[in-house]
């Protein structure tokens, strides 16, 4: 093996004990040899060869995709460290022992097994939950490795969306699934939630604690501190768990006003914020799980004091509808530059196009032509450039100069010649309309 059993407890405790961000890919990854050797669940498969497994509430995602997770440092360094620091706290002060629940468990139950090796019997029941047969294999090779036999976890398989306790367990102080992407889409975190807190016992703790969806504005190409945060769209907490156990899901739709102010520059940006247990947690950047999304701006109109609705919808794969105000054109009395005008680049119509661009992200009511767009389409077509790319990034900057700069780079040196046959052709289209036909 990479590493003998005592090098792994002693990289566990270095993994219990580091500060955010002090532990390295490295160590991180010679752990995850370590368990792969043990379990003969590597994360160098091939994750078409490991089956995911659908429930009605979401997608189970494979045991290589689950083995894989312990790969993102900070993901399992703030988790585990979570984890251990809730059992320490329940051991102190509950009555023991500690009975715990860790459902969605992968192939390593990475959350739990490696503590639970690197310590002392603790006062502990245990149960294990998960719906892959292979994973629940995986765990009892772990149990039997690391000398886990003692503690008498139960293991379980099955659907922790459906799945009832034995009459012997009433209740658990600790119940742990992370069966989540960024945004709660896809995998059934909530659904596993609703339905598990009901054998929560009364101050019990769910890990993770709390994950926030939040929506936010953001300047294009600028730094994540300049951003203006619009508000919270959903909440996953015990609070709102126990809610949606008793049939109340009224957490599953939700309204954001935008606020005042001229947001042409800005994209909507949704975020993924955890609090796996007190003061640890996992921001925008840290892992998967913290992936930011923005819209583009032809999705999102940002019409100011005007309402954003989310709503949860659960086709098998959870995700949340967003709908953005229908946009309330103004009427411009603003001329557009005539087709002749141009800039550094001596090219004809992109100057007007930017323009009409440029009111059009302000809510102005403009349009062109259809023979004006043909025109506009040929010079694209004769510099090999897609026209959707062109647009896209029209709406993107605010100044012409800067367009002209990207648009230089993107076409290459282009020759006077070829700038007077395409203003040639684009003139000709703009002046016989029947052409266009």
């Amino acid at each position: 093996m990479s590493k003998s059993k005592g090098q792994f407890i002693a990289a566990v405790n270095g993994l219990l004990n580091a500060e955010k961000g002090a532990v390295s890919k490295s160590e991180i990854k010679e752990m995850v040899a370590y368990l792969g050797e043990v379990t003969q669940i590597f994360t160098s498969t091939d994750m078409n060869e490991s089956d995911k497994a659908q429930t009605a509430c979401g997608v189970a995602i494979s045991p290589v995709q689950a083995a894989k997770c312990f790969e993102e440092t900070l993901r399992t360094q703030i988790f585990v460290q979570g984890v251990a620091m809730a059992i320490e706290d329940c051991l102190k002060t509950n009555e023991v022992p500690v009975r715990i629940l860790y459902a969605g468990t992968g192939p390593y139950a990475t959350l739990l097994l490696p503590f639970l090796a690197s310590r002392e019997k603790l006062p502990l029941e245990i149960t294990l939950l998960d719906i892959h047969e292979e994973n629940i294999n995986a765990v009892k090779s772990l149990i039997k490795h690391f000398d886990l036999e003692r503690y008498q976890i139960k293991l379980v398989l099955g659907d922790a969306t459906h799945w009832h306790p034995d009459g012997d367990d009433t209740g658990f102080d600790i119940i742990i699934s992370e069966t989540m992407t960024a945004l709660l889409k896809r995998e059934p975190q909530v659904f596993i939630f609703k339905h598990l807190v009901q054998y929560l016992t009364p101050g019990g703790v769910l890990i993770p604690e709390e994950v926030s969806l939040k929506t936010w504005l953001t300047k294009r190409d600028e730094k994540a501190q300049d951003d203006v945060l619009i508000g919270e769209f959903f909440c996953l907490d015990q609070a709102r768990s126990r809610a949606l156990n008793k049939g109340d899901d009224s957490c599953f739709s939700s309204e954001l006003i935008i606020p005042d102010g001229d947001w042409a520059d800005h994209v909507v940006k949704l975020t993924t914020d955890i609090r796996v247990y007190r003061h640890l947690c996992l921001h925008e950047g840290d892992c998967s799980l913290n992936i930011a999304f923005a819209f583009s701006p032809y999705d999102a109109v940002l019409t100011p004091n005007k309402p954003i609705t989310f709503k949860y919808v659960q086709p098998q794969s959870p995700d949340f509808e967003v709908v953005f105000p229908k946009a309330e054109w103004r009427q411009s009395d603003f001329s557009l530059p005539l087709p002749e005008e141009t800039g550094e680049l001596g090219i004809v119509q992109i100057k007007r196009a930017f323009q009409r661009a440029y009111l059009i992200k302000r809510g102005e009511k403009v349009s062109a032509p259809e023979h004006e767009w043909q025109a506009e389409l040929s010079i694209y077509d004769m510099l090999s450039v897609s026209s959707s790319e062109v647009i896209g990034k029209m709406y993107e900057v605010e100044r012409f100069s800067d367009f002209e700069v990207w648009f230089s780079e993107r076409v290459g040196p282009v020759k006077q010649e070829q700038v007077t046959a395409l203003n040639q052709e684009c003139l000709r289209r703009l002046q016989n309309p029947e052409l266009c036909k």
